[in-house]
């Protein structure tokens, strides 16, 4: 009976991914197709980014393979939802950093994909809107959920692991890869300490919206490390990434304390 309950959430996690894959490949497609454009202009990625997380989200819930309850807002959780943008906001630079040093770097084709949807307005629809909350649907909503029902509150980490891990993988390089995969670690957390997407879709929706007006207020520092953008002073570098791991300390211990206090609130509704 284990057996088979396992086999079925591992085929649930795998058919979740592919749909999820599918949908971009059959927008990018149909994009190519319509307007004749290779390889397509910024505009046309922008479009199909929130065509493709718009039917992501539409069939999730239609099918309730990641079911949407008003329970934890219904907690309102409001200042736990502030300690989850200072959480956000506190790890943007030390991430950053850490992925300068360790020498990986975006591809040039996801660089000029980036820079294209970051200059129009339309692209904050798709990076700040619909995108984070499609992934927070497949990611936290299906898959997490989904291996929680199997492995339970004892393999939990390895539940976040795992999902850390596929939402790293679908970003399709090494430099974002990473960088998901340690934030996939801190919303898989926050989505077993709450069992809602809203902390998730929050955290993910402030990253995207810091990528998003950091371009948008300095275009020139995409093209810059954190040493050339602090003018070449590593000790500024040092201090400003002290400074955010201050700020996500006390974010981190904080949540620590309000994710439990509001999962018991939810359990009370």
């Amino acid at each position: 009976m284990t057996f088979n309950m396992n086999k079925k959430a591992i085929i649930d996690v795998v058919m979740y991914f592919v749909i999820f894959v599918a949908i971009q490949f059959a927008v990018q497609v149909a994009a190519k197709v319509i307007c004749q454009t290779a390889p397509m202009n910024a505009m046309v990625n922008i479009v199909c980014s929130i065509i493709s997380s718009v039917l992501t989200i539409a069939i999730f819930a239609w099918r309730r393979w990641a079911p949407v309850s008003g329970d934890y807002i219904n907690t309102r959780p409001w200042f736990t939802l502030f300690w989850v943008v200072c959480l956000t906001g506190g790890s943007c630079l030390p991430l950053t950093f850490l992925i300068e040093q360790s020498g990986l770097t975006l591809p040039d084709q996801y660089v000029q994909l980036f820079k294209g949807m970051m200059q129009h307005d339309l692209g904050f629809v798709a990076v700040g809107g619909v995108v984070p909350i499609a992934e927070e649907m497949l990611f936290r909503g299906a898959i997490l959920r989904r291996l929680l029902e199997v492995m339970g509150n004892r393999q939990s980490w390895l539940a976040i692991v795992v999902t850390a891990l596929l939402f790293g993988i679908v970003h399709g390089n090494m430099a974002q890869g990473v960088n998901a995969f340690l934030m996939g670690l801190l919303l898989g957390w926050m989505y077993v300490r709450t069992r809602s997407l809203v902390p998730g879709i929050v955290m993910h929706f402030t990253n995207n919206t810091i990528s998003y007006m950091s371009y948008r207020l300095y275009p020139n520092a995409a093209d810059q490390t954190l040493v050339e953008f602090y003018g070449g002073d590593m000790k500024h570098v040092w201090l400003a990434v002290a400074f955010s791991l201050m700020i996500f300390g006390a974010a981190l211990y904080q949540l620590n304390l309000r994710l439990d206090d509001s999962h018991k609130k939810q359990r009370n509704y």
